[in-house]
């Protein structure tokens, strides 16, 4: 299960990632895009569990990287786009 928790959890930090790109042409996806980074961070967490060969462990790493830095660039996004980030 940790596994499977490991392996989509990259898999959508990755399809994050895309959405940021179009988020930034569309402000209004910001606030969806910002939420799913939030709760792709906390499932890579979980994801830690599973690791059990430096494959997952790189893939765990990377989810949490990824995720950290689209929630840091999308609530700044957000501030500078749309103005305000938690009203």
């Amino acid at each position: 299960m940790t596994k499977a928790i490991n392996l989509w959890s990259f898999v959508f930090s990755l399809l994050c990632v895309c959405l940021t790109f179009i988020a930034f042409a569309h402000p209004s996806l910001l606030s969806l895009n910002f939420y799913v980074a939030i709760v792709v961070f906390l499932v890579g967490i979980i994801g830690f569990f599973g690791v059990h060969n430096w494959k997952s462990a790189l893939r765990s790493v990377l989810t949490i990287i990824f995720s950290a830095l689209l929630i840091i660039v999308t609530g700044c996004g957000w501030i500078i786009f749309v103005g305000n980030l938690f009203s």
